[in-house]
């Protein structure tokens, strides 16, 4: 499962690509977009049914789970003991964040290695029916970059001629082996090309994409301040 699909790509560039590209986009494009979206918001997104965290004490008001939003909780144990979610009971859990904290002004345990362990069910998923599904507006941040990414292979690969491209050293019989024509002048008429080596030095998030992904971003509260 990924964050978004070879269709929402083609969609969101406009353009049918081939069955070899298909696949590319599937499993390079694709994956580096949504590897690029996950670390910026900070924690995993795709949909797992089972999925366990465990955590050391360190005496913290809240714990965050590695995916969110936490769709159920199975179990959670501190040194070993059940603890019952409820605002009467041990802890509350704010699940679109991931977020778990104790009630009655109570904190997690002193420090203490791998002593809370949480099992859940947790993550976007669009087949899964007691998932919410994938934001539309993530499903285009991840279909608009891995489809930046496709367009700057392509745009490479159109300037070259057929077959396979290799230097001198492996063919000295051929010209125009690798072509990277930024601008070019023919009597009165003048072109400038976009340069394919900055499109593909881009960052895979814009600006752009991180100012709607901002709002998924985890924050971590404190008494104190609020920390990205």
């Amino acid at each position: 499962m990924a964050l978004s699909t070879v269709s929402d790509v083609q969609s969101a560039i406009g353009v049918d690509v081939s069955t070899t590209d298909e696949t590319s986009i599937t499993n390079i494009f694709i994956p580096a977009a949504d590897a690029a979206i996950k670390n910026y918001v900070g924690y995993e997104l795709e949909y797992s049914a089972s999925i366990t965290d465990t955590f050391d004490g360190n005496h913290a008001e809240e714990l965050y789970t590695s995916v969110a939003p936490i769709v159920a909780i199975t179990s959670l144990t501190e040194d070993a003991v059940s603890l019952t979610e409820g605002n009467q009971e041990d802890y509350v859990a704010y699940k679109n964040f991931g977020r778990l904290r104790k009630v009655n002004n109570k904190r997690w345990s002193d420090i203490r290695y791998q002593n809370v362990s949480v099992t859940y069910s947790g993550g976007y998923s669009d087949s899964e029916s007691s998932a919410e599904d994938i934001p539309k507006d993530i499903k285009l941040i991840s279909a608009r970059c891995a489809g930046r990414l496709w367009v700057s292979s392509a745009a490479l690969g159109s300037q070259q001629s057929t077959d396979s491209v290799g230097t001198h050293s492996a063919d000295s019989t051929n010209d125009s082996q690798f072509q990277l024509v930024t601008e070019e002048k023919i009597g009165d008429y003048q072109a400038k090309y976009e340069s394919v080596v900055d499109l593909m030095n881009q960052e895979i998030l814009t600006e752009a994409d991180k100012a709607v992904l901002s709002k998924y971003k985890r924050q971590y509260f404190t008494s104190a301040s609020i920390l990205d």
